[in-house]
This record gives structure tokens, C-alpha cells and sequence, in this order.
């Protein structure tokens, strides 16, 4: 029996990147191997497998769970899709380690959040028998960072899903916008997700265009109130901040903006570059290397700190100089790299073989 961690499964409209992950991970693995799963949760789950549901309130990872192992020697293996390990915990256990963001960031970070994520990171790669990474860059950050053994780290790329919410071109109204008349960007609206320099080449780019518009889709994050201030009184009415998009409202945007804008500082994966692949609009990142590994040479790349160069790369694709039918054209290849049901295959086959 395959024991997993499902306390951040969640099926809200509003789900984290750990939760989208944990989401469609479980349920791909449960409807493959059901038979051969326990879920552990505080909460009841809505799908059909054996589930051992023990409430707690807070810190349910690393004290609830770590006394129902203690308690419990049937579980004798588990699966964690999210950073922190239990105190308590089988020997063997594997675990998703995402990104270590806050390391590369930390004034993103709360001080306890960045003190926990680094106790909790180091905890996992000392005492879980294996690591899964989404990304060749988080693995390489592991092993940097935290002295990672390589043959303890297996990568394992996020699968991806097309929403099935297909927004109308209609509701482009509702945020004042026109088809092919506006540049976007989705994520929280913070400094690890380099919104100021976003802000920043669109101020330069406004001076000479003052009919594409640039949409900043998501809520603020950490220090965003602070960027959102920045923005001069001129681009008010430039800039527009949507807040939260549901499903319809995103496809609808990403399948009619001029081009989608990834600016981040840093990520551990990127699924919004294939939701924009899955548009099949052109895209305009940061050179990270998560990026690089998601997008290959299908996006135009500019380096983090370098408004100039975005602003320029943002007057080249308005202005129509760049073949982006070339760049996309390898979409289809890329998309089909990630599936969650290859992920679940990978993440399973590893459950198998993995010996304490």
C-alpha cells in the first residue's frame, strides 16, 4: 500500500502552485493505482480510494501526521507532494521539493517563512530516502545549496491540462480591452515575479505606443502594494490590474493578447509558459533557467534586470518586426512533454522501486 500526503489536494477555484500540483498528481495517481493508495488528510476528499482522514488545525504535516505514523506502523512508506517532511516519518519517504525561491529571494519572504522553508528543505534532503524535482534547475539549486547527493534527486516535470473553461472574446469588455491590443502577464503581482521591471519597460514602451496596454493578471504578493503604487498617474488607465481571473476570464485573455510576458525573477517550473503555448500566442520571458528548460527556443528572452532590453523585444512584437510563427511553431513538441498522466507514471514508478 501506497501511503500519500494529500492535505494539500484542494479543487478550489483558486488553488497555489503546490495545490494545482497536488491536485492533479492525486488524482491522476488515484484513478491509475487506486487500488493501491491511502490518502492521508484532515478533510474527507471527494474521490473514491481508501482515505484515513485525521483532523488537526494547524501544523498538521509535522506534528498530526508525524503521531499517526508513531502510532500507526502500517504506514511504512509516503509520499509528500509539498516541501516539509514529518518530524515522524517512515524511512521510506520521498518527497516534492518545488524551488527554493526563498533562497535566491528572501526579501519576498516573511523571516519565519524563510527560516521555516530552510529548516523544512534541509530536514527533507537529510532524512527522505528520495527527492523529486520539477525542474533540472531546482535540482542543481538542491545540490548547490543544501550538498544534495545527484543520485538522490530525481526530475520529474509538471503535467500540464488545458483549461476546459474556453472564455469568449466578449469578455475582454469587461476589463476594457480590445483583441491583439495589449501585453500580459499572470501571477501574483510581487518582486520575485519581477512586476517592477515589467512596469518599468512599459513606461519606457508607452512613450512611443499609446494604444497597447499592458494587463497584470493575479493578486497582489508579497511587496506588491508597494509596486502597484509605483505606477505613474498617466498609466493608470495603461496598466490594468484584474485581480484574481477565473478560468474563462484567463483563456480569454491569454488567447487574444498580443503577446504573454514571464518575466520572473525566479521559478522552479513555469506552467503559465504552457498555458500560453496552449493559446498559441508568442512569449517574451526572463533568462532563468526554469524558463529555458520549459520554453526551449520558443520564446524571446531578455535578462531579468534589463528593462531596456524588455521594452525593446515589447516595441518589436507591436510593431510586427519579429517572426513569431517561427517561434511557435514548436509549441505542439514542447506541450507534449507534459502530461499528468506521464508525471503520475513517473512519480508512481518511483514509489515502486524506491526502497528504504
Amino acid at each position: 500500500m501506497k501511503y500519500i500526503d494529500a492535505s494539500r489536494y484542494s479543487n478550489t477555484g483558486k488553488m497555489t502552485g503546490v495545490e494545482n500540483y497536488s491536485y492533479h498528481l492525486i488524482s491522476e495517481l488515484v484513478a491509475k493505482y487506486g487500488e493501491n493508495i491511502t490518502l492521508i488528510s484532515p478533510r474527507h476528499l471527494t474521490l473514491k480510494v481508501r482515505q484515513m482522514v485525521i483532523p488537526f488545525p494547524r501544523f498538521w504535516t509535522l506534528i498530526r501526521l508525524s503521531w499517526e505514523i508513531w502510532r500507526n506502523k502500517k504506514i511504512d512508506n509516503l509520499f509528500v507532494p509539498s516541501h516539509v517532511l514529518p518530524l515522524i516519518h517512515p524511512k521510506n519517504s520521498i518527497i516534492t521539493i518545488h524551488d527554493v525561491v526563498f533562497k535566491y529571494s528572501p526579501k519576498s519572504y516573511s523571516l519565519f517563512s524563510r527560516l521555516y522553508l530552510d529548516w523544512a528543505t534541509k530536514f527533507a534532503i537529510k532524512h527522505a530516502a528520495h527527492i523529486i524535482t520539477p525542474s533540472q534547475a531546482t535540482k542543481k539549486d538542491l545540490i548547490r545549496f543544501y550538498k544534495a547527493k545527484p543520485e538522490k534527486v530525481t526530475v520529474i516535470p509538471l503535467g500540464f491540462e488545458p483549461h476546459k473553461e474556453q472564455g469568449p472574446v466578449e469578455l475582454l469588455k469587461k476589463f476594457g480591452l480590445e483583441p491583439k491590443k495589449y501585453f500580459l502577464f499572470i501571477g501574483r503581482i510581487e518582486y520575485k515575479k519581477n512586476s517592477d521591471t515589467l512596469i518599468k519597460a512599459f513606461k519606457e514602451f508607452s512613450k512611443e505606443n499609446n494604444e497597447v496596454k499592458l494587463v497584470l493578471a493575479g493578486f497582489p504578493g508579497h511587496g506588491g502594494k508597494a509596486i502597484i503604487g509605483s505606477i505613474p498617474t498617466e498609466l493608470k488607465s495603461r496598466i490594468i490590474l484584474t485581480g484574481y481571473v477565473k478560468n474563462a476570464e484567463k483563456t480569454a485573455l491569454l488567447k487574444n493578447t498580443l503577446c504573454f510576458i514571464f518575466p520572473s525573477r525566479f521559478e522552479g517550473f513555469g506552467i503559465p509558459l504552457l498555458e500560453a503555448m496552449n493559446a498559441e500566442v508568442p512569449i517574451i520571458a526572463s533568462n532563468i533557467p526554469s524558463s529555458r528548460e520549459v520554453a526551449e527556443n520558443s520564446a524571446l528572452f531578455f535578462e531579468k534586470e534589463n528593462a531596456d532590453t524588455l521594452t525593446k523585444l515589447m516595441k518589436q512584437m507591436a510593431e510586427g518586426q519579429i517572426a513569431v510563427r517561427a517561434l511557435m511553431n514548436t509549441y505542439p513538441t514542447l506541450l507534449k512533454k507534459h502530461s499528468w498522466a506521464k508525471c503520475a507514471e513517473e512519480v508512481y514508478g518511483l514509489l515502486t522501486t524506491e526502497k528504504s
